[in-house]
């Protein structure tokens, strides 16, 4: 197989494995110069191959022959994949393997381990790892796309109940027991395999994928995943006495800085307020619903703000119209059950409140079932551009009016 040595893309290539192996490149090139040399390396050493790594991974420098099999080994792909930049790969042996078919292109390859009689593909290999593993470690999307569309796994059972952990992800590929009843009649059980165990229990693994959707502008894969949303959400935020999400727990910022450097359109999704409802109906059947922003907005608008990004203008006008919105309702609220005589008083202060982990803010009426809970938004960076920086200071001029809310702004 022939193809075009690309140091750009192969850079970017090797960017991506290491920031999937390696908490740092700097962990990384302090492990390269520890193989390499069978010694702990000096700070210095470490610098100078973190300086020629971010060459290698702009494509200014080529990667050396010497480099390759180190480069190999540590992140686990061929040499083959290294300069192909992973489009394509000479697997070692004939057998099918979480490791080869995550590495494959070709779909009847992956529809035939799929259909493999033992269904090896549900099981973790001598290293842990599962095909999803793999397929993440080798950037492989076609794959991950694959298993997606064609309902192989899911992220999303859409059914809320199953929102605990994960947003009830799993996987239609079963391996199949038979289990003999009493009147002699033989039923199919599934059994319940690593795969299954591993997207119900870690999600991580959307996470991962939604820094490729992000990457690949693959707006459709992002509401397949609920991209904007934590699984919390659901058993915790609808319960305006708050027992309120750990936003802060789920932060992911290496996913979170791709989706800062995506385009215009994924940055118009991730901006975008949405609706999550909960099971309280009101007398006319339909459920409460109630209105979020992405959990981690306010660090992305600090990202955008660095890279200066040409979104940004649009991402604080939007987060400034979501903070204004939370604003005008919550004083509605307040004033509707003062009104009604349910918070005589000042006592309506001690039914609001506001945590700093999430930036979640909630009110309730206790004699009814109206109430807010949302998320609003703040930024801690500053534009070079004045204008920004008057729409910066407008969003948190925002943000501490109801951050701290007085009985003056009520009235």
């Amino acid at each position: 197989m022939s193809y075009q040595i690309d140091n750009r893309k192969i850079g970017a290539y090797i960017s991506g494995l290491i920031e999937r192996e390696f908490e740092s490149a700097r962990q990384f090139c302090r492990v390269y110069l520890q193989t390499r040399d069978g010694n702990e390396p000096t700070t210095e050493a470490i610098q100078n191959m973190a300086n020629r790594l971010s060459q290698i991974k702009k494509g200014t420098k080529a990667i050396q022959f010497e480099d390759l099999l180190i480069f190999s080994e540590l992140l686990h792909v061929s040499f083959e994949q290294i300069l192909s930049a992973g489009e394509c790969s000479e697997p070692k042996n004939n057998r099918m393997t979480n490791y080869t078919i995550a590495q494959s292109h070709n779909k009847s390859e992956w529809i035939a381990y799929i259909e493999e009689e033992h269904k090896p593909i549900l099981n973790p290999d001598e290293y842990g790892k599962t095909i999803l593993d793999y397929a993440i470690m080798f950037g492989n999307y076609d794959l991950l796309k694959f298993l997606v569309n064609e309902k192989y796994i899911w992220f999303d059972s859409r059914k809320d109940n199953d929102y605990i952990m994960t947003f009830g992800a799993g996987t239609s590929i079963q391996r199949i027991k038979f289990e003999e009843r009493d009147n002699g009649v033989f039923i199919r059980k599934p059994d319940m395999d690593d795969l299954q165990y591993k997207l119900a229990t870690e999600d991580q693994l959307r996470m991962y994928i939604i820094s490729f959707a992000a990457d690949y502008d693959d707006l459709s894969m992002l509401e397949k995943l609920r991209a904007r949303e934590i699984p919390e959400l659901y058993y915790k935020a609808h319960y305006l006495s708050c027992s309120c999400p750990d936003f802060d727990a789920h932060y992911n910022k290496k996913m979170v800085s791709h989706i800062a450097k995506s385009s215009n359109k994924i940055l118009d999704y991730f901006t975008d307020p949405f609706e999550i409802r909960d099971r309280i109906r009101y007398k006319d059947g339909s459920n409460r619903k109630h209105t979020f922003v992405f959990p981690y907005i306010s660090q992305l608008l600090d990202m955008l703000i660095e890279n200066n990004s040409p979104f940004l203008k649009t991402a604080l006008e939007k987060a400034i119209g979501h903070n204004e919105n939370t604003w005008k309702k919550l004083k509605v609220l307040i004033k509707e059950s003062v009104n009604n005589g349910c918070c005589y008083g000042d006592y309506w202060k001690k039914e609001v409140d506001f945590h700093e982990n999430g930036n979640i803010v909630h009110f309730r009426d206790t004699f009814a079932v109206t109430g807010i809970i949302t998320n609003i938004t703040m930024t801690t960076k500053k534009s070079a551009d004045s204008k920004i920086n008057e729409l910066i200071h407008e969003l948190n001029d925002s943000y501490n009016r109801i951050k701290h809310i007085t009985e003056e702004e009520i009235v």
